[in-house]
């Protein structure tokens, strides 16, 4: 019995140590070979929204350099809010699968900072604010739709919040190198680490998701008639 119970043991210790040696030895390939694959992956699965967004990118300015400015100042405002956001969601988009996936580690840190200050200096009241008040009492917006935006602004602006209060200690070390200590900057360089940051970028893109949809559906009622109609009266009496 007891020849048994030291046999087991011993089994136990060495399965534990071939176990801790195949870590040793192939861990590093093993997680090597998973980000590969999940960077193809993510390319494939981007390449659509990357497509999608520069079309409508296309497409918001050809509308916009078209669009009769002093029957629809309003709509020409919108268009200047909806292609900021794009230009923007364009570049963190392209950023996306290098900052979670690049097989290479250093260009997988530079794009996860570069992505992390994008939505640091991404502030959307440059060109909301006073305008919106402006652009929804000219196109006379419906309530659900105005209250829709409004609230996707806030989101967004509170997601974003989130990440510039865990990022702001480290923001001058990320892309400018304005830490003079290179030692200091090294470590929080080598410590940026994306899952720790993984709740509120998750948070940021459904709020940045939700913005879009709100743009897209406002945009969609300011081109009815009714809502032109009450355009062209404003911007004529405003004359």
């Amino acid at each position: 019995m007891l020849k048994s119970r030291l046999f087991e043991k011993d089994r136990l210790v060495q399965e534990r140590w071939h176990r801790m040696n195949f870590h040793r030895k192939y861990s590093k390939r093993l997680k090597s070979l998973f980000l590969v694959r999940l960077y193809i992956k993510l390319k494939f699965e981007f390449r659509a929204k990357d497509i999608a967004i520069n079309k409508a990118i296309a497409t918001t300015v050809y509308e916009a350099k078209r669009l009769d400015t002093e029957l629809f100042p309003a709509t020409k405002e919108f268009f200047n809010i909806g292609l900021y956001f794009l230009l923007v969601e364009r570049d963190i988009q392209a950023l996306k699968a290098d900052a979670f996936a690049h097989p290479n580690l250093s260009k997988r840190s530079i794009a996860l900072r570069t992505l992390l200050l994008t939505i640091y200096e991404w502030d959307m009241g440059k060109v909301t604010g006073r305008r919106m008040h402006n652009i929804y009492q000219m196109t006379n917006l419906s309530d659900e739709q105005k209250n829709e935006l409004v609230s996707a602004l806030k989101d967004l602006k509170k997601a974003r919040k989130s990440i510039e209060s865990k990022f702001a200690l480290v923001r001058h070390s990320t892309i400018a190198h304005r830490e003079p200590d290179a030692l200091a900057q090294y470590e929080t360089i080598e410590h940026l680490d994306l899952m720790k940051l993984s709740k509120e970028i998750s948070i940021f893109y459904i709020a940045s998701n939700r913005l879009l949809k709100a743009l897209v559906s406002s945009l969609l009622e300011m081109r009815t008639v009714p809502s032109m109609l009450h355009q062209i009266g404003s911007s004529k009496k405003s004359a």
